[in-house]
């Protein structure tokens, strides 16, 4: 294993200068996006700095920190294109993060420094970071959260616990799928502990578990399930594959508790599951219709890892990267049900969060593909 490395040698530092290149550029070009779901964050910062309630109420509280963000720029008069800056400089905080939990975690440097890259030049990650949208800074929050995950459990210190205890409140507070980090976090916790024989600590966070998921169906992060849009067989948000005319509501908020009914009552178990089928298909495969080719193209490129996320699911690594690739498929394994319940963004930005925990494990994948392919080649020479 690789530990130890430092964040900054000569290879880290020519990225960064072509990465803020690159994005020093597109910036000047194209600026910050400010429409659509960015006048959401817009009013909400000015509702904080006038002492007022949020828009759509304690709904409004799992974008809270991205919105205190926009209201810091707003309050001291920034221009909100700086907000592009910080999700850049961000993104690139993550992009080493990330590069440090691999490179701690597995055998060939090259791999880790390939997939920092891959990274910082993931369109479905980076494109985010100018738009005025949670995306890009939630994308961040969670990678280093992971890495400061990753440090939890391997040096057990309760300043790694508090470091990490901020990200998870940063995480939740930045986009209301930071639940999904949290439950996998949780769960993976509750391994660890078992794993290792802390019982009252394995006891206090099944406990914890337990108070979460009651939480968590008591709360209104439940009504972001839209009994209309399932009804309707939406795989885009808002557009309807039905014949039938059936109304829309877009604050539905009976969420779960009519739900079970809608699938059951109204769409049928067979229906419900082809349309979650489809939508896996929109979301994983990222092709829209009515993007160009070459944006297909490109998209497409990315979906070259999924292979090796299937390899890097099956391959056993070091004791502390076990916990880190369990928290990624089970992160991946929850965004995967929340798909069923939920439509796709038009965009496909929703696949913004889940994108680092595909990299984490394509990286583990081709790292045992080459491992093997160099033992081999070992082998031959002898």
């Amino acid at each position: 294993m690789q530990a130890g490395n430092s964040f900054f040698d000569k290879k880290v530092i020519i990225a960064f200068i072509i990465y803020s290149l690159l994005n020093g550029i597109l910036l000047f070009k194209f600026g910050i996006q400010t429409t659509g779901e960015a006048e959401k964050y817009i009013d909400n910062a000015n509702r904080i700095l006038q002492g007022q309630e949020l828009r759509n109420g304690v709904f409004s509280i799992f974008y809270f920190s991205y919105s205190v963000i926009v209201a810091f720029f707003i309050k001291f008069s920034i221009h909100l294109i700086f907000i592009s800056v910080l999700q850049i400089a961000l993104s690139f905080i993550a992009a080493l993060c990330l590069y440090k939990v691999l490179l701690n975690n597995l055998e060939n440097k090259l791999i880790a420094f390939f997939f920092f890259i891959t990274y910082l030049l993931c369109y479905p990650v980076q494109k985010w970071n100018f738009f005025l949208y949670s995306e890009g800074v939630h994308t961040s929050f969670l990678v280093i959260g992971v890495y400061f995950f990753d440090k939890l459990i391997r040096q057990k210190k309760i300043t790694q616990l508090i470091a990490f205890g901020i990200m998870m409140g940063a995480i939740m507070f930045s986009r209301p799928v930071g639940v999904i980090f949290l439950m996998a976090a949780v769960f993976v916790l509750i391994n660890y502990f078992y794993r290792s024989k802390n019982y009252t600590f394995f006891y206090s966070f099944l406990f914890l578990s337990i108070i979460v998921i009651v939480g968590i169906l008591n709360s209104p992060l439940t009504a972001f399930i839209n009994p209309d849009s399932i009804r309707r067989m939406e795989v885009i948000c808002q557009v309807p594959e039905t014949a039938a005319d059936i109304a829309y509501v877009e604050f539905n908020r009976s969420g779960l508790k009519n739900t079970f009914k809608v699938i059951k009552d109204d769409v049928g178990i067979s229906s419900f599951f082809k349309s979650g089928v489809k939508k896996l298909s929109y979301f994983f495969g990222m092709y829209r219709s009515y993007y160009s080719w070459q944006h297909n193209l490109l998209l497409i490129c990315y979906t070259i890892f999924y292979p090796f996320v299937l390899i890097g699911i099956f391959i056993r690594k070091g004791k502390s990267f076990h916990y880190i690739e369990t928290l990624s498929i089970i992160y991946l394994l929850l965004t995967t049900v929340g798909i069923f319940f939920t439509c796709d963004e038009w965009s496909n930005r929703f696949i913004s969060p889940a994108f680092p925990f595909i990299l984490i494990l394509a990286a583990t994948g081709c790292s045992a593909i080459f491992t093997r392919i160099t033992g081999n080649l070992s082998q031959s020479q002898k």
